[in-house]
């Protein structure tokens, strides 16, 4: 049975290492071990121009600033604290009840 396509991969992978390692060119390293000249060349160009890996990068994850809550104040000497975000038309209602 043939090589899967990860384990063609891997092969060629390595050889590609020992041709760039060998200070050859892709035609002398090819005829010296006995593959195709262009076999060589289709690889080189295809494991050069994948994706590069993933790699960890360190990250500071800064707080959210905290929006201001919403104080309201009567003549009378009340306040009430209402969080921030509270909708507009529940405090219009809440200011007509008072």
């Amino acid at each position: 049975m043939g090589m899967s396509n990860t384990e063609r991969e891997l092969l060629w992978r390595e050889r590609v290492a020992r041709w760039h390692k060998s200070g050859m060119s892709q035609r002398a390293f090819a005829l010296a071990e006995g593959y195709p000249v262009r076999q060589v060349g289709y690889w080189v160009r295809r494991l050069s121009i994948e994706a590069p890996k993933a790699s960890v990068m360190p990250v500071v994850v800064k707080q959210a600033p905290v929006a201001p809550a919403l104080l309201v104040r009567g003549p009378q000497g009340w306040s009430i604290e209402l969080p921030a975000g509270t909708p507009a038309g529940w405090v219009a209602e809440l200011m007509r009840s008072l």
